[in-house]
């Protein structure tokens, strides 16, 4: 009995032994297709990303008399996430036999930090609030966290629900300067170092950029809170 042979561009990789009168069967076209975008994402996920892939196509393939191939190729230059047209051609007896497109369903598997119950606007995010689930990070538009030391110092900016991905538009530095505090402005070259006084026009945490007011000219700033009576503008 034949064997069918599997072509991904450079990359052969063997398949089971062909049906009758050389047909293609689906699973192996799925096996095609698995093995291609495995290959192609090689080095480019995360250690602890898992690849879940679907193939959309049914039905075995009958190809002319000879050895048959599956090649496989991207129809575009998109990332290879979400569902993605494939192109792939069965050739046999060196010709190409059948020329078709094949939608995957590409799913990026990973940790991520979700709410482990229902949290209210400003919680103080803690180990006890969250914990680590396997999701599809293929849909997350918003970011997402692996580590629960990147939540450090950070709260609740809106409701969350229960399983939820938390996402960066869910979280937020707590504050430690607020809206009408005196603060201290500086501003450093490497030569030049002044201060004012001033006051934060809104709340901010640690890192963050915030408008203030020099106290004396009246004017309005940005500068990044340094601590909670310190903000760094620039000259």
């Amino acid at each position: 009995m034949k064997k069918v042979l599997l072509t991904l561009l450079v990359l052969l990789v063997p398949i089971g032994p062909a049906m009758a009168q050389n047909t293609v069967a689906a699973e192996d076209i799925a096996a095609a297709v698995t093995a291609f975008v495995t290959q192609q994402l090689q080095g480019q996920l995360a250690e602890d990303t898992r690849l879940e892939i679907e193939t959309r196509w049914q039905g075995n393939v009958v190809v002319a008399t000879g050895e048959p191939q599956i090649r496989v190729r991207r129809a575009s230059s998109r990332p290879l996430r979400g569902p993605t047209v494939l192109r792939v051609g069965i050739d046999a007896g060196g010709q190409t036999q059948r020329a078709m497109s094949v939608t995957a369903d590409i799913r990026h598997l990973r940790p991520v930090l979700v709410a482990s119950r229902m949290l209210r606007r400003g919680e103080a995010l803690t180990l006890d609030l969250v914990e680590l689930v396997e999701c599809d990070i293929t849909q997350l538009r918003h970011g997402y966290f692996t580590d629960i030391e990147a939540l450090g110092n950070m709260q609740t900016r809106r409701s969350v629900v229960a399983g939820d991905v938390l996402t960066r538009n869910h979280v937020e530095a707590i504050p430690v300067v607020h809206r009408g505090d005196e603060v201290e402005l500086v501003a450093r070259t490497n030569q030049l170092a002044v201060s004012a006084l001033g006051q934060a026009m809104q709340d901010g945490g640690l890192g963050e950029r915030i408008r203030v007011k020099n106290s004396d000219s009246g004017k309005i700033l940005y500068g990044q809170i340094l601590d909670a009576a310190t903000i760094q503008v620039g000259l």
